[in-house]
């Protein structure tokens, strides 16, 4: 055996060896293409696509600090401090049977109060006096799929209207922001109709049956710029009969709100009066960052109130709402009642 022959025959042993090393050698897998959060446009700005679903969330809230300043005729002033800390939660997906929602609110106020109420609150508070510090905490849901809806919240009959006039207050139209239900909605295009059946708010402990819901139907048709909408509302324990009819829309910078309410008994969820009033409101927008708001309400007893509002929008999600108010009568909290209050605001 020659030189030649021995390093050949070791250069091809040591190729085999090499292989099979290279065989067993562990090889690192290729990473999974890491899947981003995706805007959901569908169902309008804010949500986004849950990860390896179809479903869209949405995420908001709310912080904000008033400070309420209210005098009633002769009696001594009032002034408290309100806070509040919202949290919201949507979520929406498209089913062969309509949408599929839910919506979920979490929310804590806090109240500073130095002799008695203020008497001025905005859709969503009830009109409580308080003597000293109160801290509540409330929990609001809906769900549904197509027009089919469940929840507990401010009743159907109130949303459909779009609430009252154009500021914070809205005027007095309704008692019922706190009801379990059951609705339907069905939309025709610009036209929709709804009928809801809300737990009786008196749970039948004072009169009427308190396994009997109330009941409540509307219709509203919208119109270019305008909408005009009208409900029935029975409340199963007063054995009272609510009618609302609303008209609101815009001109140029202005917008506006109209609307006529009755009932024949003072217990009525749906309006709280015996008898006829009115709510007129006006906005109008002065500048990109500036609207201004009043509303008019007037009763059949010739109580009425008189709100004034200037909005800021200081920035992309902060605000400022300056407010006044004067009224004279019971309805309006006593004898020649004035109020106001500037709240400061962070939304997102």
């Amino acid at each position: 055996m020659n030189i030649k022959s021995l390093l050949l025959g070791s250069a091809a042993a040591l190729a085999v060896v090499s292989g099979a090393q290279a065989a067993d050698a562990v090889v690192a897998a290729e990473p999974e293409p890491m899947e981003y959060v995706k805007v959901c446009d569908a169902y309008g700005t804010g949500f986004f696509y849950i990860p390896g679903t179809e479903t869209c969330l949405k995420i908001g809230g709310q912080f904000r600090f008033e400070k309420r300043f209210s005098k009633v005729d002769n009696f001594n002033s009032s002034y408290s401090q309100w806070s509040r800390a919202r949290i919201e939660i949507e979520a929406k997906n498209d089913s062969e049977w309509g949408t599929v929602y839910s919506w979920v609110r979490f929310q804590g106020s806090h109240i500073n109060n130095i002799g008695g109420t203020t008497g001025v609150y905005d859709a969503t508070e009830t009109a409580i006096g308080h003597t000293h510090d109160n801290t509540t905490t409330e929990f609001f849901y809906y769900f549904g799929i197509g027009g089919l809806e469940f929840g507990r919240f401010d009743s159907p009959s109130i949303r459909f209207m779009g609430y009252g006039g154009v500021t914070d207050w809205g005027g007095d139209y309704a008692n019922d922001w706190d009801r379990q239900y059951v609705s339907y909605t069905a939309n025709f295009g610009s036209a929709s109709v709804f009928v809801s059946l809300d737990h009786d708010a008196s749970n039948g402990f004072i009169q009427g049956h308190k396994y009997m819901p109330d009941v409540s139907a509307g219709a509203k048709g919208t119109f270019g710029d305008y909408t005009v909408a009208a409900m029935l509302g029975y409340d199963e324990s007063a054995e009272s009969l609510a009618v609302k009819a609303k008209v609101n829309g815009s001109i140029g910078m202005f917008g506006f709100a109209v609307m006529g309410l009755y009932a024949d008994d003072a217990a009525n969820s749906y309006f709280s009066y015996d008898g006829f009033s009115i709510i007129a409101g006006v906005s109008a927008k002065v500048t990109d960052t500036i609207t201004l708001y009043k509303d008019f309400q007037y009763w059949d007893n010739d109580d009425w109130r008189v709100i004034g509002e200037v909005g800021w929008a200081v920035a992309p999600g902060f605000s400022v709402l300056l407010q006044g108010s004067y009224g004279d009568g019971v309805m309006a909290g006593g004898d020649k009642v004035k109020t106001g209050m500037i709240r400061f605001q962070r939304s997102f």
